[in-house]
C-alpha cells in the first residue's frame, strides 16, 4: 500500500489537470484578475494615468497573488500558479473538515469535491471568494475539535481569509457559533436550535432591506440542493448534477433510517444543513451596498459552494454503498469529460480574439459586446481581457469603476471607462460612442463566423451580437 503523502501527492497531480490541460484556463473573471494585474504593473511603470492601487481590507488577497506572480514569472505563470494553489487550497481544506467533522475517511467523496472545486464558483472566476472558501474549509477543520494551538492557527487563516473576501469568514464564523451553542444547550433544547437559527436568519434579512436595496431571484428554490454548482456551462451539465443529487439523497435516507429520528433531527451537521437551506431561500442574491459603484451580486450563487461541501461533511457519517461509489466516480468522469471539451472549444474562441487584435496599434482601446445566453457561466463578460494583456486596453473593464477591487479608476481617462454604468451599456449592446472614447475598436463577429476587429466612430451604437461557443455535448 501507498504511504498516505505518496497517496496524497497522486491526489493532487490528478486534481489538477484540469488547470494545465489546454494553453489558458478558462474561468470567467480569472481574465480580469490577470488584466488588472498587469493594469497594476503599468501604473507602477507611470503609464496608468487616472487609475490608482489601493490595498483593501478585504477581497483583494487573490489579486496580490496574482500581482506578485506576474512580476516573478510573467502571466501564464501567474494564472496557473496561482489557480492550482487555491485548488489544493479548497479541495485539501473541504478534505480535512471532512475528516475532522466526521472522524471518518472522505475517499467516497473525493469525486464530489473534486467536482465542487472546478464547480461554478471556479469557472466564473471569482477567487477571491473561492480561496476564501478553501481558508475556512481548513478552519473548520482546525476549530472544530478546538485546543489552543489549532484555535491560534484557525484565528490566523481567517484573518487570511477575510482578506480574500469576507462572505465566507461570516459563514465560517456562523457555523462555529452555531456548533458551539449546540454543545453546550440542555438536550431539551436541541430540536429548537435550528428554528431559533432561521429566525436569526429571517430577521438578518429584514435588516439588510431595511438598509439597503436588494433583489432575489426564483432560482434560489433551485439552489437550494446546491447542485447547482456543478450546471457549469450549458444544460448538459443537468445530468452530471442531478445524478449528484440523486446519490446524496440516497445516502440521506441511509442516515435517517440508521437512527433514531430524535438523534437524527438533533445532528448538528443535519441542522446545519437545514438552516443552510433556509438561508440559500431567504438571503438576497443581490445588494447595493454603500460605498461602491456596483452591487454585490451571486451571494446565493456562491454560497451554494460551501453549503455543497457541508452537505458533504454532513453524509460523510454515512459509509457509502460499492454501487455510491461507482456512479459518483461515473458523474466525475462525465463533468469533466464536458469540461474538457467545453474549455478547448473556448480557448479556440480566444486565440481568434488575440488574431483579431493583433494588428491593433499598441494602446488601442477595444470593446465587444458579444454574448452566449445557452451558459449559466459568463463566457463573454471578459473575452478581451487576458488577450489584451501587453497589446491593448479592455476599455470597458468595470472593475476600476467599480471601487470593489485593488485598481481603480479615480478619474476619467484612456484605459478604461469610469463609471461601470458605461460598461454595462457596452455589454447590453445599448452604448453610443463618444469623441472621447476614440480611437475606439469593436470585436465582432465577421460574416465567415470568425471574429474581427474595426473602427467605431462617434455616435455609433455599440451593436449586441450572440455566438454560440460550446457543443451540445462532445
Amino acid at each position: 500500500m501507498l504511504s498516505k503523502r505518496i497517496q496524497a501527492l497522486l491526489i493532487s497531480v490528478v486534481l489538477l489537470i484540469p488547470c494545465f490541460w489546454h494553453k489558458s484556463i478558462q474561468a470567467g473573471d480569472l481574465s480580469s484578475h490577470l488584466y488588472n494585474a498587469w493594469l497594476g504593473t503599468e501604473i507602477a511603470a507611470g503609464r496608468g494615468a487616472g487609475l490608482e492601487v489601493v490595498t483593501p481590507a478585504t477581497n483583494v488577497l487573490f489579486d496580490g497573488l496574482l500581482l506578485g506572480l506576474m512580476k516573478a514569472g510573467g502571466p501564464w505563470a501567474a494564472e496557473h500558479v496561482s489557480v492550482a494553489l487555491v485548488v489544493l487550497i479548497l479541495f485539501w481544506g473541504a478534505v480535512a473538515w471532512l475528516r475532522a467533522a466526521t472522524g471518518r475517511e472522505s475517499r467516497a467523496f473525493l469525486p464530489c469535491l473534486a467536482m465542487l472545486a472546478y464547480g461554478w464558483v471556479f469557472h466564473n472566476g471569482l477567487f477571491n471568494y473561492y480561496v476564501s472558501c478553501g481558508l475556512c474549509f481548513w478552519v473548520l477543520a482546525l476549530a472544530w475539535q478546538p485546543k489552543r494551538g489549532r484555535l491560534a492557527a484557525a484565528a490566523g487563516l481567517l484573518v487570511l481569509a477575510y482578506a480574500a473576501h469576507a462572505i465566507p469568514v461570516a459563514w465560517c464564523c456562523g457555523v462555529l457559533v452555531y456548533v458551539w451553542v449546540a454543545r453546550r444547550v440542555p438536550a431539551r433544547f436541541v430540536l429548537w436550535l435550528p428554528v431559533a437559527a432561521m429566525v436569526v436568519v429571517g430577521a438578518g434579512r429584514v435588516l439588510i432591506e431595511m438598509r439597503y436595496q436588494t433583489l432575489s431571484t426564483f432560482h434560489q428554490v433551485l439552489e437550494m440542493s446546491s447542485i447547482d454548482q456543478v450546471w457549469v456551462f450549458g444544460p448538459k451539465y443537468i445530468a452530471p448534477a442531478v445524478v449528484l443529487g440523486m446519490v446524496w439523497g440516497f445516502l440521506l435516507l441511509r442516515l435517517l433510517y440508521s437512527r433514531p429520528i430524535q438523534e437524527f433531527l438533533g445532528n448538528v451537521l443535519v441542522q446545519l444543513c437545514a438552516v443552510m437551506v433556509v438561508v440559500i431561500l431567504v438571503a438576497p442574491t443581490r445588494v447595493e451596498l454603500g460605498g461602491y459603484r456596483m452591487a454585490l451580486s451571486f451571494i446565493t450563487e456562491r454560497l451554494t459552494l460551501p453549503f455543497a461541501v457541508l452537505i458533504c461533511v454532513m453524509l460523510n457519517q454515512m459509509e457509502a454503498l460499492p454501487w455510491q461509489k461507482v456512479v459518483l466516480g461515473v458523474a466525475a468522469a462525465l463533468q469533466f469529460s464536458f469540461l474538457y471539451v467545453d474549455t478547448r472549444a473556448l480557448n479556440g474562441w480566444e486565440e481568434q480574439v488575440i488574431a483579431a487584435i493583433r494588428p491593433l496599434p499598441p494602446g488601442s482601446r477595444v470593446v465587444s459586446s458579444l454574448h452566449d445566453w445557452t451558459s449559466r457561466s459568463l463566457l463573454w463578460s471578459h473575452a478581451l481581457d487576458r488577450a489584451c494583456i501587453g497589446r491593448c486596453y479592455s476599455y470597458q473593464n468595470y472593475e476600476p469603476g467599480s471601487l470593489q477591487f485593488r485598481i481603480r479608476s479615480v478619474r476619467p481617462n484612456g484605459i478604461v471607462m469610469h463609471d461601470p454604468a458605461d460598461s454595462k451599456q457596452v455589454d447590453n449592446g445599448a452604448y453610443v460612442v463618444r469623441a472621447a472614447d476614440l480611437p475606439l475598436y469593436l470585436l465582432a463577429p465577421c460574416p465567415e463566423g470568425r471574429l474581427c476587429v474595426r473602427s467605431m466612430a462617434a455616435g455609433e451604437r455599440v451593436p449586441s451580437s450572440e455566438l454560440m461557443l460550446l457543443p451540445a455535448f462532445w
